[in-house]
């Protein structure tokens, strides 16, 4: 949460220094691929992920004057779970916010998430819940041919938002690396 924090006070730092407008971006589907993604801290259940995603493009973008700025998305995917010899489903719809600059192709983008498991214990990791909420940060590389590269830390938990605070909530944090078609 602290780089979603620092993000957010770089870019109010931008639209006080630059004046930012509001442009009308295309919206639609824009945007398909996978990815696959190894657990990033060790605990008695070792996991991976393996989904395969699309974006679609809401209509608005925030600009500066130097190109600098900000594009909401949405974001949905479906794949697998895996991990103590179980696999199962996993899903996703969210939206992020994506940091780019016209004409360069690195951008980073931050987003959240509501998830939902087929199951909410994978051998002896119980995650207290099926519907799981996530955030995550990420950075990505767009090549002029449309191709897409990119990494993300990300965090699934229940969060006690439904649920008492006697439910389990050990969290799963992802290392997340994809490959996408950007068109």
């Amino acid at each position: 949460m602290r780089i979603l924090l620092i993000e957010i006070l770089l870019i109010l730092l931008m639209g006080a220094i630059t004046p930012v407008s509001a442009l009308s971006a295309e919206s639609g589907w824009n945007e398909a691929g996978v990815r696959i993604g190894i657990q990033a801290d060790s605990k008695h259940v070792f996991f991976h992920q393996y989904e395969a995603f699309a974006v679609y493009g809401l209509p608005w973008d925030w600009r500066s004057a130097s190109g600098w700025g900000a594009t909401p998305q949405a974001n949905v995917s479906l794949g697998v779970l895996d991990g103590g010899g179980v696999t199962g489903f996993i899903g996703s719809l969210g939206t992020d916010l994506v940091f780019s600059k016209n004409g360069f192709g690195l951008t980073t983008d931050l987003g959240i998430s509501a998830n939902l498991f087929d199951r909410r214990q994978f051998d002896r990791q119980d995650f207290g819940s099926i519907l799981l909420f996530g955030a995550y940060a990420g950075i990505n590389y767009r090549f002029g041919n449309g191709i897409k590269i990119g990494y993300r830390i990300q965090h699934l938990s229940n969060g006690h938002i439904f649920y008492a605070d006697e439910t389990p909530n050990p969290g799963l944090d992802m290392h997340m690396i994809g490959i996408s078609y950007v068109y």
